[in-house]
């Protein structure tokens, strides 16, 4: 899947609660590898949170835990 197609989506956590929407993702461009999905959780306000912590992407990305406990890129 493309970033591109990732940015826009709404983010769920584990208790299906809405956190906010993809905003970015970030991506270590020596090894390819996605670093950091940054979400928009309000006005002015974004979390940028480990790969680790996404359950699946789908039409919506779900984490595997709460937004709470997820872990800070």
């Amino acid at each position: 899947m493309r970033s591109r197609e990732i940015v826009g989506k709404e983010v769920i956590d584990s208790g299906a609660r809405i956190v906010g929407r993809v905003k970015d993702v970030e991506v270590d461009t020596v090894k390819w590898n996605v670093t950091g999905i940054v979400v928009s959780t309000g006005f002015m306000r974004t979390r940028t949170l480990l790969p680790g912590d996404i359950d699946k992407v789908g039409d919506k990305v779900v984490l595997k835990v709460s937004i709470d406990k997820a872990r800070k890129a």
